[in-house]
């Protein structure tokens, strides 16, 4: 009797170490991260670009694994039912962490499904026109669109993305009556633009990088609070007086909720790492990306500022899922 109490007495306290000895054995094979956008795109192609010193730093491939569709939501679901144990992680964004469960109210709690393991870059958006539009800065835009209420329309990559829950709530805030034009990505909104079928857009540095410089597009203010260190001549929401209006592109990694701290931690310090790497630095830098990490619980409180701001937004917008 007293044999049989000491083995369950053993097994009790094996079981209820096996945590921290599991984090002490991570990783022992790939981990595998889920990007939900295919490859090429910026969310990818700055995951490939972390993914050779995150592997060196953790001691097991970094493997990319592109799960596309309906916003996020299929590669949120892919991780939100894998194992909690830091071997399938998401590469997730706005979109999946406030723009989704604004859109889809009970789809899932985001904070419930999944932890946070680091924020690791942000990217500024801008309204961009084209340079047939007679306005060099974002005043003179404003003062053009309001002298003609319904005349101007503005093309964003889809209903219910971050360009158009921006550009919407930046209507409402500066009292602008303009048409919502929706394409199917960055890229078609990218090319209506130069063909002059919309005058106004919201775009990025890596897309419209060599428009910008040949003159075709000119970028007339970000879409975010500040300015952006790669783009210091072009002003902020903040300028404007609508500090709140701070939507960025933004990218953090996330494991299953329920996943060890210890394995956590060990993820999250060496992505602390990796993004202070000056060749990691540059390669962002070329994608109009600032490499920038934020720790588990900043990137909580994060989340949760991002939930209301787009929810909000959303409301705003009157945007549905198509």
């Amino acid at each position: 009797m007293v044999r049989t109490s000491c083995k369950w007495l053993l097994w009790l306290l094996l079981l209820g170490s096996s945590p921290a000895a599991w984090s002490q054995e991570f990783p022992a094979r790939p981990v595998r991260l889920v990007v939900p956008y295919p490859p090429g795109g910026q969310p990818d192609s700055i995951a490939r670009a972390l993914a050779p010193s995150v592997s060196a730093g953790l001691g097991q491939s970094f493997v990319m694994d592109n799960r596309p569709g309906a916003g996020g939501l299929t590669a949120a679901q892919e991780v939100a039912r894998a194992a909690p144990d830091g071997y399938t992680l998401l590469a997730g964004d706005a979109a999946q962490w406030a723009i989704l469960p604004a859109l889809r109210p009970g789809i899932y709690d985001f904070e419930k499904t999944f932890a946070p393991i680091a924020l690791v870059y942000t990217s500024a958006l801008y309204i961009a026109v084209r340079s047939t539009v007679p306005a060099r800065t974002i005043q003179e835009l404003l003062a053009l669109v309001k002298s003609k209420p319904g005349v101007y329309s503005y093309g964003s990559s889809g209903n219910g993305t971050l360009h158009h829950l921006f550009m919407e709530s930046f209507k409402a805030a500066m009292g602008l009556d303009i048409l919502h034009v929706p394409y199917k990505g960055s890229a078609q909104m990218l090319q209506s633009l130069l063909a002059g079928d919309i005058p106004i857009g919201i775009a990025g540095t890596a897309s419209a990088g060599p428009h910008i410089k040949s003159g075709a597009i000119r970028l007339l203010s970000t879409t975010t609070k500040d300015r952006s260190r790669l783009t210091p001549d072009v002003i902020s929401m903040s300028e404007l007086g609508q500090p709140e209006l701070n939507f960025a592109g933004e990218s953090a990694y996330f494991a299953p909720a329920g996943t060890p701290r210890a394995i956590i931690d060990r993820i999250s310090g060496v992505l602390a790492k990796t993004v202070q790497l000056p060749d990691v630095t540059q390669r962002a830098e070329a994608l109009g990306v600032e490499m920038l990490y934020r720790n588990p619980e900043q990137l909580v409180q994060q989340v949760r500022t991002d939930a209301a701001r787009y929810a909000k937004a959303v409301k705003i917008s009157g945007a549905k899922v198509d």
